[in-house]
């Protein structure tokens, strides 16, 4: 659940009401139904009024007029029309290195005064977005004017397409900015900042697939190597008042902000008591020492915790005091036992930005609340006078039949229901390659989703499917083979024919190859029916049907079956083809030279488009995390 704002009805957002009409618009535009238009416009009012529930309500209504509407759209005149293009020669792959955003989306850097625009409604003095003149002009000169992003995984499992879908925008656009001769680089870097779920294992992995993907990372940065100094920038936040040791529990802080919650629903001017923590107002000479205490492990684990003093009153409930820093009594991989408190995403993700010069952070749609201009990412830079990047939300990689969730994911591999993280049927960069995918055609999957703010898309399976087709079409040598094979004996047959076979029907240059023919041949068992239909291409009794690749066509005369009844095997003759044109041509492999391979075929993992629907509700898009509430979140695509 996305949240940006809190309206009457305390669960739905403009923002939400927004990407809920965004849609709705989207199918009246395939189908023009006059109802769906009715319900659309009527939402507006809604908008309008601030009634954000009952207009996402009307869109949605809309958005199943339209999907299900027989309404055909109205079509636009026709010009006059065009020769058809001359065939060309199939196209070769593409480059992995060469693919890159087709479009600059990002702002220019000496532009960004102001790094996010402010949401409607929030009052100016909130405004924490602001880069000063003198602080911008700083940051140019350290970076050159160059456009930086980055691409931050958290080294806890292995990567997936939405990872993919990452490193494609935030490399592809640092790219397209060198290309232009703006300058451009993206640095890798590891959101280390929970040690319980990082291995070095899951990093070599990320490295390995950075480059397959054709990435090329100007530095490798970890957060960890700037633990120090975010230690010391909490102690400054602290001598400012900005944050306080709280030692509430984990159900005394949801309760606290259900409370805190059900306030803004009642528009209470104050905070009630249950929704403040009794630590909140401590002296800044004891909120040290705790901290020092907290540093030198005099705490148990969710004993005590570091968290910022935001603003219980605004309408961002990522300003309700989120948590900076807490207890893990774990080695970490990369910084080792030096450190029993760890900073929270939240509290690291903008100070690193800011410290490595990063232009712009494109983060995925669930961060959307943390990152507005009177969010927690700002708000933190603002207090502590550092620079500010742009930040930059668009919607999660949804696809069919799987689940994209570092979490989820690893529960299958925990539990065996899946044979380890490059299990084929799943959707990790690890799976796809053994399954044969190409960086090519991940690169091109990724650009023909493209990018969006569209937090409902989901994109069907087939797609990714096609991007390895199309390539494996131009670069495929052909070959022959019979998964379920059904023997011929072709009657009268003496002797061999060789054949000369094409490697590719589309490119000469790919040469050709000598296949024998004897007298048995193997043929698909689907590729032969009993009882012949008009729609079917196949063998079957008294039907004449052509042999791929050779000059020959057979006709089945005997079908020989085992005591079950099933068919064993078949007997057929055969004579040229001539000028003879049949209906349907079969590939074959020969009994004698036939080679016994290993074939493994993959269908989806789940029966499902969306298995993290309720049940009967599965064509729901997966939602996001929630709105920021102080328990750290699993960083998915953006990192």
């Amino acid at each position: 659940r996305q949240v940006t704002g809190m309206a009457d009805t305390g669960a739905v957002t403009k923002s939400g009401a927004k990407n809920a009409k965004a849609d709705a618009q989207k199918y009246y535009k395939r189908k023009n139904d006059p109802a769906g238009l009715a319900k659309i416009e009527e939402g507006d009012k809604y908008m309008k009024e601030g009634d954000f529930g009952k207009a996402k309500q009307l869109f949605d209504e809309a958005h199943e007029i339209c999907k299900n509407s027989t309404v055909e759209r109205t079509a636009k005149p026709k010009g006059e029309s065009q020769p058809k293009p001359a065939a060309e020669t199939p196209a070769a792959a593409p480059d992995a290195d060469a693919l890159c955003t087709a479009k600059l989306l990002l702002s220019i850097p000496k532009e960004n005064i102001q790094a996010k625009p402010m949401r409607e409604g929030v009052p100016e003095h909130q405004n924490y977005a602001k880069n000063t003149a003198e602080r911008l002009a700083e940051h140019l000169q350290a970076t050159g004017g160059k456009y930086i992003t980055r691409f931050p995984p958290e080294p806890n499992g292995y990567l997936h397409i939405g990872h993919a879908k990452a490193m494609n925008f935030n490399f592809g656009q640092a790219r397209l900015a060198q290309s232009q001769g703006l300058g451009g680089e993206t640095i890798m870097r590891f959101d280390d900042t929970n040690p319980e779920a990082e291995k070095q294992e899951y990093i070599d992995s990320i490295l390995k697939n950075v480059e397959w993907l054709g990435n090329k990372p100007v530095r490798v940065t970890y957060s960890s190597d700037y633990f120090q100094g975010l230690y010391d920038h909490a102690v400054q936040l602290i001598k400012q008042g900005d944050a306080y040791v709280c030692h509430q529990k984990k159900e005394e802080v949801k309760a606290s902000r259900d409370a805190l919650r059900d306030a803004h629903i009642a528009h209470a001017t104050s905070p009630p008591a249950a929704a403040v923590s009794p630590w909140r107002n401590s002296s800044v000479e004891d909120n040290l020492a705790k901290f020092e205490k907290m540093r030198t492990g005099q705490y148990d684990e969710g004993e005590a915790c570091l968290r910022m003093k935001g603003d219980l009153m605004s309408d961002n409930p990522a300003m309700w005091d989120t948590a900076f820093y807490r207890i893990k009594f774990t080695a970490h991989p990369h910084s080792g036992d030096k450190w029993c408190i760890y900073p929270t995403y939240d509290y690291t993700h903008c100070i690193v930005d800011s410290m490595e010069n990063i232009t712009h952070s494109l983060c995925t749609l669930e961060f959307e609340s943390r990152q507005a201009a009177d969010g927690p990412y700002y708000w933190l830079l603002h207090k502590l006078g550092f620079y500010k990047p742009v930040t930059w939300e668009y919607s999660r990689c949804n696809v069919t039949r799987n689940v994209l969730s570092k979490r989820k994911l690893n529960q299958l591999v925990t539990h065996n229901i899946v044979n380890g993280w490059d299990d084929p049927r799943l959707l990790t960069l690890d799976g796809l390659r053994r399954r044969g995918y190409t960086a090519s055609a991940v690169n091109s999957f990724c650009e023909s989703i493209g990018v969006t703010r569209s937090g409902t898309i989901t994109t069907q399976m087939p797609a990714l499917e096609n991007c390895i087709r199309v390539e494996l079409d131009v670069t495929a040598p052909r070959r022959f083979a019979v998964v379920k094979p059904l023997k011929v004996e072709l009657k009268g047959f003496k002797g061999e024919a060789v054949c000369e076979l094409p490697n590719h029907p589309k490119n000469a240059d790919m040469g050709s190859r000598k296949v024998v023919m004897g007298s048995s041949i193997y043929i698909e068992r689907d590729d032969f029916k009993e009882v012949d239909e008009a729609s079917f291409f196949g063998l079957a009794p008294g039907k004449e049907v052509g042999l791929l690749g050779t000059s020959f066509v057979v006709t089945c005369v005997e079908v020989k079956k085992g005591k079950d009844g099933k068919v064993e095997s078949l007997v057929a003759t055969h004579r040229e083809r001539g000028d003879t044109k049949v209906k349907g041509n079969l590939h074959w492999v020969d009994v004698k030279t036939g080679i016994p391979a290993e074939c493994r075929i993959y269908s989806a993992l789940f029966t499902v488009d969306n298995p993290l629907a309720p049940p009967k509700a599965d064509a729901a898009a997966p939602s996001g995390p929630a709105d920021g509430a102080g328990e750290e979140e699993e960083e998915e695509e953006e990192g």
